[in-house]
C-alpha cells in the first residue's frame, strides 16, 4: 500500500460516493468508448470521401450551430444538473425543469430561425464562401435540436442516472448518424449538404428518445403536479455560466471560424477538423467521470464534506490521468502517422499541428476536473472571470498566429490558453478550499509508463517508420509495462481495494489469484 493512503479519511458518506462515481462513470466510459468509435468511423468516412473544402463546410456548419446553441442555452443546462438533486419536493424539481424549458428552448428555436434567413449572408460576409450558405441552412435546425438534447442530458444528470444518457446520447445519436452517412454515400453520393442532413437526422434521434424519456420519467408535462418556477434562481446560478459558457465557446470553436475567415475557404478547417477529434479522444475518460462528479461533489459539499470533495477529486484525477497518459505518449510520438492510418495521406501534413495541440488536452486531464468541482460547489462568478481571461487569451493568441501559421497557430493558441487556464483555476481551487489535484499516487506511476514508452519506443528504433503491426505490438508491450509500474509504484490506493472488494461482493466472484499477482507487485 502506497504512502499516499494515509491521506485518506474513511466515511460512509464518501465510500458510497466512490462506489457510485465508479459504477456510473464506468458505464458512462463504456457509452462514450462507443460513441466515440461509431463516431470516429463516421468522421472517417466523411473526411476521406467528401472533397477537402466540403469537409471544411460540413465542420463550419457544425461549429456554427455549436456556437449558436450555446448561446440560446443561457447556462441553464447547468442549473438543472446542479438544482435537481438538492430539492425533494416534486414541485420544486417540476419548477427547475419547467423553468429551464420554457426559457431555452424558444430562443433555441428563434436563433434556428435567424440563421436560415441569414444564412447566404453569413456565408459571403463572415467567410467569403457563398457555397456554404446551403449548409447553414440545415444547420440551422439543428440548433434547438441541439439545445433540448443538452437540457435532456442535463436532466439526467441530476437524476444521476446513467444508462438513459448512454442510450439516448452514446449510442442513438452516433448510430443514427452513420446509417445515414452510409446510406448518403451509398445512394445518393456525397456533397456537404447530404452529409449535413444526415447530421441532422442523428441529432433528431436523441432528441425524440429524450422527449420520450422526459414524458414518461419525470414530472415535465405532467400537469397535475404545480411548478414551483425558479426563473431567479436558476438565473442568477446560470448566467453567470453563460458567460462562461460563451467565453468556453469563444475558447474551443473561436479557432475554426477564424480559420475560415483567414484563410478565405474551408480547406484549412478541415485540416484543423481533422486533427482536433483525435487529440479530443484525450479527453475521453474525463468526460465519462465528467457528467457523475458533478451531482455526486455537489451532494459532498452540500453536506459540508469537504474532505470528501478533495479526496473524489484527487481519486477521479488519478484514474483519468491513468487512462489517458498512453494516449497521449502515442500520439505525440506519432503524430503523421495517426492521421494517415485515420483520416487518410491527404491530412497527413497536419501531423505538427496534432503534436501541438494533444499537450494542451493532456495538461487539460491532468489538472482534472478542476471546472466541474468549481461549479459544483458554487463558484461560478469565479468561474466567469477565469473564462474571460481564458477567452481575451485565447483570442489575442488566435488573431496573431492564425494569419501567420494557420492550423499551427490554432493549435498554439489552444494550448498555452490550456495550460494558462488549468493554473489558474487549480490555484483558486486550493486557495479557497485547500483542493489539491496531483498525489504522489499519480505522479510515480505517470513517470514509471513515461520511462516505460521511451524503453519501448528505443527498442523499436527511432529511426524505424512504423508500421501499423508495428505500432500495435509496441503499443501492446508498452500496456503490459505500465500496468505493472501502476500496481508497483503506488497508484493502488484503498478507493481501488474497496471497489475491488465491491465487485467480489456484488457479483459473487473471487478475485484473489488477481489480488496476489497485484499484492506480490505492489510489495
Amino acid at each position: 500500500m502506497s504512502a499516499g493512503t494515509s491521506r485518506y479519511v474513511p466515511m460512509s458518506r464518501l465510500d458510497d460516493s466512490v462506489r457510485k462515481l465508479f459504477k456510473g462513470g464506468g458505464i458512462l466510459l463504456a457509452g462514450l468508448v462507443l460513441q466515440l468509435g461509431i463516431s470516429f468511423v463516421g468522421k472517417l468516412i466523411v473526411a476521406r470521401e467528401l472533397s477537402i473544402a466540403d469537409y471544411g463546410s460540413v465542420s463550419l456548419g457544425t461549429t456554427v450551430a455549436a456556437t449558436a446553441s450555446t448561446v440560446a442555452l443561457l447556462g441553464l443546462h447547468h442549473g438543472v444538473g446542479r438544482f435537481l438533486p438538492r430539492y425533494e419536493d416534486p414541485a420544486d424539481r417540476r419548477g427547475v425543469l419547467v423553468t429551464a424549458f420554457s426559457v431555452a428552448v424558444p430562443l433555441g428555436f428563434l436563433f434556428g430561425g435567424v440563421l436560415f434567413v441569414a444564412a447566404p449572408t453569413v456565408a459571403r460576409i463572415a467567410f467569403d464562401t457563398p457555397e456554404v450558405a446551403p449548409v447553414f441552412r440545415v444547420f440551422a435546425a439543428v440548433i434547438p435540436l441541439m439545445v433540448l438534447h443538452r437540457l435532456v442530458t442535463s436532466t439526467v444528470q441530476g437524476q444521476q442516472r446513467t444508462i438513459p444518457k448512454v442510450v439516448i446520447e452514446n449510442i442513438s445519436r452516433p448510430t443514427v448518424r452513420i446509417v445515414a452517412i452510409a446510406f448518403v454515400f451509398l445512394v445518393f453520393g456525397g456533397s456537404a449538404v447530404r452529409v449535413s442532413l444526415a447530421y441532422l437526422a442523428g441529432w433528431l434521434a436523441p432528441v425524440l428518445l429524450g422527449v420520450a424519456y422526459l414524458h414518461r420519467e419525470t414530472s415535465l408535462t405532467d400537469r397535475t403536479v404545480s411548478a414551483a418556477l425558479r426563473h431567479e434562481e436558476l438565473l442568477r446560478f446560470s448566467l453567470p455560466l453563460l458567460l462562461s459558457g460563451m467565453l468556453s465557446m469563444v475558447f474551443n470553436d473561436l479557432d475554426t471560424l477564424l480559420l475560415g475567415y483567414f484563410s478565405g475557404g474551408t480547406e484549412q478547417v478541415a485540416l484543423y477538423n481533422v486533427v482536433y477529434p483525435l487529440g479530443n479522444l484525450l479527453m475521453t475518460a474525463m468526460t465519462a467521470f465528467a457528467f457523475i462528479f458533478m451531482p455526486v461533489i455537489s451532494e459532498l459539499h452540500a453536506a459540508g464534506d469537504n474532505t470528501g470533495v478533495n479526496r473524489m477529486y484527487q481519486v477521479v484525477t488519478k484514474w483519468v490521468s491513468v487512462v489517458s497518459l498512453p494516449v497521449f505518449l502515442v500520439m505525440v510520438t506519432f503524430p503523421s502517422r495517426l492521421i494517415s492510418l485515420t483520416f487518410g495521406a491527404k491530412y497527413a501534413g497536419g501531423g505538427d499541428v496534432l503534436a501541438v495541440l494533444v499537450v494542451g488536452f493532456f495538461v487539460h486531464t491532468v489538472a482534472g476536473m478542476n471546472r466541474e468541482t468549481a461549479s459544483s460547489i458554487g463558484m461560478t462568478r469565479l468561474l466567469m472571470y477565469v473564462d474571460g481571461g481564458a477567452a481575451a487569451v485565447n483570442t489575442a493568441l488566435n488573431l496573431v498566429l492564425i494569419p501567420e501559421y494557420g492550423p499551427l497557430g490554432a493549435a498554439a493558441a489552444t494550448t498555452a490558453t490550456y495550460v494558462a487556464l488549468n493554473i489558474a483555476l487549480s490555484a483558486i481551487l486550493y486557495r479557497e478550499e485547500g483542493i489539491v489535484p496531483v498525489t504522489m499516487s499519480m505522479l510515480r506511476p505517470g513517470a514509471a509508463g513515461v520511462a516505460a514508452f521511451v524503453a519501448v519506443r528505443l527498442l523499436v528504433g527511432a529511426a524505424l517508420d512504423p508500421t501499423p503491426v508495428v505500432l500495435v505490438a509496441a503499443f501492446s508491450a508498452f500496456v503490459v509495462l505500465y500496468g505493472v509500474s501502476v500496481l508497483r509504484f503506488g497508484g493502488i490506493e484503498d478507493e481501488e481495494i474497496m471497489l475491488v472488494n465491491s465487485v467480489e461482493e456484488r457479483f459473487g466472484v473471487d478475485l484473489e489469484p488477481l489480488k496476489r499477482m497485484a499484492r506480490r507487485l505492489m510489495s
